[in-house]
């Protein structure tokens, strides 16, 4: 069987206005636990901002989280998955574009996967497979 988004992506994201503060939206982040948000536009979506981002900015001289919207910061250039895009084809597009979360659409946003997800999914390898036991002398 051939895994495709819908198998591990995470429903419901983390969204946030485009006009919404950089700190309001950091702080959102850090209480649902996610490292990325997905900026939208009423139902259009216009991007995404990851903390690595977040910090990049923050630490930029005179830059205002406190003033400054999220979409002002936002990464525009992204993919939006499927939710029957091969995992094999995700994780192509995350590699070769260096993007860590990719939105999920069907028509609207239905849930978004990151590399994280991607990872769960392979098959566990048992450390005794990789390493054979020794026994004691």
């Amino acid at each position: 069987m051939i895994l495709k988004v819908r198998h591990a992506m995470k429903p419901n994201p983390q969204v946030v206005d485009c006009e919404t503060t950089v700190t309001e939206a950091a702080c959102r982040m850090i209480q649902a636990g996610q490292d990325t948000v997905i900026v939208v536009d009423g139902d259009t979506i216009r991007g995404t901002v990851d903390l690595k981002n977040l910090v990049r900015y923050t630490y930029t001289q005179g830059f205002r989280p406190h003033q400054t919207p999220i979409g002002e910061i936002t990464n525009c250039d992204i993919i939006l998955a499927r939710p029957n895009t091969s995992l094999e084809d995700c994780l192509t597009i995350m590699t070769e574009l260096k993007q860590s979360t990719l939105p999920v659409v069907d028509g609207k946003l239905v849930g978004s996967i990151n590399i994280h997800d991607l990872l769960k999914t392979q098959p566990q390898t048992k450390p005794h497979a990789i390493m054979p036991e020794i026994p004691n002398p």
